[in-house]
Parts: structure tokens; C-alpha cells; sequence
């Protein structure tokens, strides 16, 4: 009886580890798209508004990355928070489209290194 209760107990565990993983893979690709969609606005309030959708979808990232003990996508997710960050704050739009496309960067690699953790 303790085998299959100690079998059940891993299985959960292992089945809630994956789904953290997926769900860090999933948001880092919405993360990607918005970041992306601000880097190649050519209005300052649009980048402002998509890198701002960004950094939600990165926080995300790293919390799930997190759970899922995927340290390499929770790092890469912590510096596109960052620069995402700093493109939504921005007050120009070069410096929002360069933050911007850091922060892409940061949640492609986040992306990849999800993918890895499944």
C-alpha cells in the first residue's frame, strides 16, 4: 500500500513539474510575440502598450520556469522582465524599440530553454 501511494505522490509531482515547464514555454511565446510587436511599432504609445503585454507574459515565465526548477528559462525571463521593463517606461521611442527587443531576446531564449525542461 505504501508503494502505490509513494508511486501516486511522484506521478502528481512529476505531472505538476511538466505542466509548470509547458506553461513557462507557452507564455514565454506569447512574450516573444508582444515583445516583437513592440519592436516594430513605429508609435511610441503601441511599443509602450506591447512591451507592457511582455513583461506580464515574462513575469509569468519566470514564475512557471520557477516551479518547474527550469533555472535557465527563470534567468532568462528575470532579464527580459528587465529590459521590458524599461521599454514600457520609456519616453522615446528608440530607446523603447531597443529596451523592446532586448526583452525579445531574453523570452526566445526563455523559450528555447523551456522547450528543454519538458
Amino acid at each position: 500500500m505504501k508503494n502505490i501511494l509513494l508511486i501516486i505522490t511522484l506521478f502528481i509531482s512529476w505531472n505538476a513539474i511538466a505542466e509548470g515547464c509547458y506553461n513557462a514555454e507557452s507564455e514565454s511565446y506569447d512574450a516573444t510575440r508582444d515583445a516583437k510587436k513592440a519592436y516594430r511599432s513605429s508609435e511610441l504609445s503601441r511599443c509602450k502598450r506591447y512591451a507592457k503585454k511582455a513583461y506580464r507574459h515574462l513575469q509569468d515565465v519566470e514564475y512557471y520556469a520557477s516551479s518547474c526548477s527550469c533555472y535557465n528559462a527563470e534567468s532568462e525571463a528575470n532579464s527580459g522582465i528587465r529590459d521590458a521593463k524599461k521599454a514600457y517606461r520609456s519616453s522615446e521611442l528608440s530607446r523603447c524599440k531597443r529596451y523592446a527587443k532586448k526583452a525579445y531576446r531574453h523570452a526566445s531564449y526563455a523559450e528555447s530553454e523551456s522547450i528543454s525542461c519538458n
